[in-house]
């Protein structure tokens, strides 16, 4: 860095989810003729300490104004068995086109660009469902851009559908986006969103689609399907997730070393990314010094992508040969006859059938959907499909009705290379093509 770059680090009170976060000390440090590490100190009065609290450090680098780096992940410090020394790493932030910070290609933590109201936090509440009592939902929002979102289908399943990827803000909108689409809502308040339509418009509705804020924070640890970039060097390894970017390092236990031995079959430069997916979750572990971080925990390990990156372009190189699970499967081919381009990412009809759970979700034309997968061999078949029921200009409503009925009519499938064929018996119903995400 530059002798004008500017670390600052900061030491405050996150107990409470329903305010903003209080500065307890903070620390300002041109780098001059250094660079990293720099040592910081941060002096905190004990009288000013509630050992019933929680206090976290958190850090910047700046340099003409623009944040360059920043700490993504949690440093507790002081209470609650933490200790009173830390070592903080910082991820990198790139500039935007637009002259905004984007952190790893991705859009800026909400926790940076909006006010959201206090971060980690999580909004809940029961939204309607189109065949089933209502749909109970679960929205924890991390101040490093990660969001995670639990659904439980009442009277359908009492197995919750778990998923998660990158949270942004466009406005006073909140954006959450993964290989599955595009979510949005509004913030009506700091402690109420409200659902919008897939285009990210208002819905005219009476039914209850509010999110409030819950007075805990809910980290959603429940196990479920992750792919990333995994990396293991010096007797240690990490995982980068495609969908949100973050960064974590990885448990020794679960399944992590059918993980391990994985990439050293593949890969024999030390450090070099590998993208592998597997089930698992994201737990407060031990770390060194007795210093407690959060980890990605491998429960059970899936494969190996050795062609494919997260950053690989959706035009098909630097990818492998596609599966039928965990795959983003975007629709080309209808009846025979070419499904138009969609103007925008988010209209895209797709379907993903996911290993946990056995379910597959996906949008439809004009509503987002999801059911269950058996699949024995070639043999294929979806049920137990629900999803939303917001109405859309026309051609797009006709076109739904004959995807969710093609869907249902499917008993096999076909691969080859990156296309996916649905069939009901011999005849084609449907084409689709795997699409990489950058």
């Amino acid at each position: 860095m530059p002798p004008e770059a500017v670390l600052t680090v900061s030491i405050e009170d996150v107990s409470r989810a329903d305010t903003s976060a209080t500065v307890l000390a903070e620390s300002k440090q041109a780098f001059g003729d250094r660079q990293v590490p720099l040592e910081f100190a941060l002096q905190v009065p004990s009288s000013k300490i509630n050992p019933d609290s929680n206090y976290n450090l958190r850090a910047k680098i700046e340099l003409d104004g623009q944040m360059r780096f920043i700490t993504t992940r949690s440093y507790p410090v002081l209470t609650r068995g933490a200790k009173n020394k830390a070592d903080l790493w910082l991820d990198a932030v790139q500039p935007g086109a637009s002259g905004q910070t984007r952190s790893r290609g991705f859009a800026a933590p909400i926790a940076e660009t909006a006010d959201f109201g206090a971060l980690p936090a999580t909004f809940s509440g029961v939204t309607p469902c189109a065949d089933c009592p209502g749909i109970e939902e679960t929205l924890t929002l991390r101040g490093d851009g990660l969001f995670l979102l639990r659904r439980i289908y009442q009277d359908k399943s009492a197995n919750p559908f778990i998923e998660h990827g990158r949270c942004a803000r466009e406005g006073n909108k909140l954006v959450l986006t993964n290989a599955s689409g595009v979510q949005y809502y509004e913030k009506i308040s700091d402690d109420t969103l409200r659902k919008l339509d897939t285009s990210g418009n208002p819905i005219d509705t009476t039914a209850n689609i509010d999110l409030n804020r819950a007075a805990q924070v809910n980290l959603i640890s429940d196990s479920h399907e992750w792919r990333g970039e995994f990396r293991y060097m010096a007797d240690a390894a990490t995982f980068t997730d495609c969908e949100s970017g973050v960064r974590w390092p990885v448990a020794m236990n679960g399944d992590y070393l059918a993980a391990e031995r994985a990439y050293l079959k593949a890969r024999n430069v030390p450090g070099a990314p590998l993208v592998v997916d597997f089930q698992g979750k994201l737990e407060q572990r031990p770390g060194m010094e007795d210093k407690v971080v959060e980890m990605a925990v491998i429960d059970k390990f899936g494969g190996t992508q050795p062609k494919a990156s997260c950053a690989a372009s959706a035009s098909g190189n630097n990818q492998s040969v596609a599966e039928l699970i965990n795959t983003y499967w975007k629709l080309t081919e209808l009846d025979g006859k070419k499904i138009p381009i969609a103007p925008s990412h988010k209209r895209q009809i797709r379907i993903t059938l996911a290993s946990e759970g056995s379910r597959v979700i996906g949008f439809s034309g004009c509503n987002q959907f999801s059911g269950t997968f058996k699949q024995t061999g070639n043999v294929l078949k979806f049920s137990q499909m629900a999803g939303t029921m917001m109405a859309c200009v026309s051609p797009y409503m006709e076109l739904e009705g004959r995807v969710l009925k093609m869907l249902n009519a499917t008993t096999a499938y076909h691969i080859q290379g990156e296309q996916l064929f649905l069939l009901e018996g011999d005849k084609v119903l449907a084409r689709f093509e795997s699409l990489y995400l950058r």
